[in-house]
């Protein structure tokens, strides 16, 4: 074997380290990325605002009218800031930075009760301010139903309840 093949040899296995630390730098670029989205999300949630605004729409009927939503001075408000964070979300598991069955297990049902609430109103804001009102909302909600994650049926505490650490 001569200097140049080892050379050789030496350059290639020197690349496809390189290649190898690049991919593994990259994947852990991604969990960095969306760990820091998903803290970023979780200190949105958890702000006095966010949480009346969850708890008023929730006080909705399924299903309710748009005049009774949009009637209330008090709900218009909640439904914008609740629908903020959703949209986000929807954008956030759309581009595969945060994980469809987090977001779920994390506010998964909070995400398709509004949804039932606020249906009539948002398809109604539509008509007047465009097709892009509310669609990652409404995007988000319909593929939690699609794509729940394990147990969400009957529940963590049941579901998960044989979880070790």
């Amino acid at each position: 074997m001569n200097i140049s093949t080892v050379a050789n040899m030496a350059s290639a296995i020197a690349v496809l380290v390189a290649v190898i630390f690049g991919v593994l730098q990259i994947r852990q670029m991604r969990k960095t990325r969306a760990l820091f989205a998903l803290t970023e999300l979780v200190r949105a949630m958890q702000t006095p605002e966010f949480t009346r605004s969850v708890r008023l729409v929730l006080t909705l009927p399924e299903g309710a009218a748009p005049e009774l939503v949009g009637g209330d001075a008090t709900i218009v408000p909640a439904v914008l800031t609740v629908s903020h964070v959703y949209e986000s979300l929807g954008v956030l598991v759309f581009h595969r930075i945060v994980h469809i069955h987090l977001v779920d297990d994390l506010m998964g049902g909070y995400v398709r009760e509004s949804w039932r609430r606020l249906k009539p109103y948002v398809e109604s804001r539509r008509r007047e301010l465009g097709v892009y009102y509310g669609e990652w909302m409404q995007w988000l909600a319909e593929r939690l139903q699609e794509h729940p994650s394990d147990g969400k049926q009957e529940g963590a505490h049941i579901a998960h309840r044989r979880w070790q650490p």
